[in-house]
């Protein structure tokens, strides 16, 4: 299979000497590996990472089906800041925001 973590990284490296602002890891949620060794390798940047719809879908379709919905939705961005993310782009920002508004900007697990 493709080595994820080190085209990753390679991207990455690639994208600083370009004079990227940003780096972005797409798809997220199952690389979090390469989130943390990215974060790690480029401490100085902010690294964004894109939750992308089929790793949306399968989340939500979890979540629909544990009876567990916002805390399993809110655990698979958290996992993403806690890898390194700094900035998250994800399909359920609408509900997230919702979620925050409920409680003062403050999700919790």
């Amino acid at each position: 299979g493709i080595n994820a973590e080190y085209g990753g990284c390679l991207t990455a490296e690639r994208d600083v000497q370009e004079g990227a602002d940003i780096l972005m890891v797409k798809p997220g949620q199952f690389y979090l590996d390469v989130v943390r060794r990215v974060k790690d390798a480029h401490p100085d940047y902010l690294l964004a990472v894109y939750q992308v719809s089929g790793e949306y879908v399968m989340v939500r379709n979890y979540a629909e089906s544990s009876g567990k919905y916002e805390q399993v939705v809110i655990e698979s961005v958290c996992s993403l800041k806690r890898a390194g993310a700094d900035i998250i782009i994800s399909y359920f920002t609408p509900e997230l925001l919702e979620m925050m508004s409920k409680c003062n900007g403050v999700l919790s697990l």
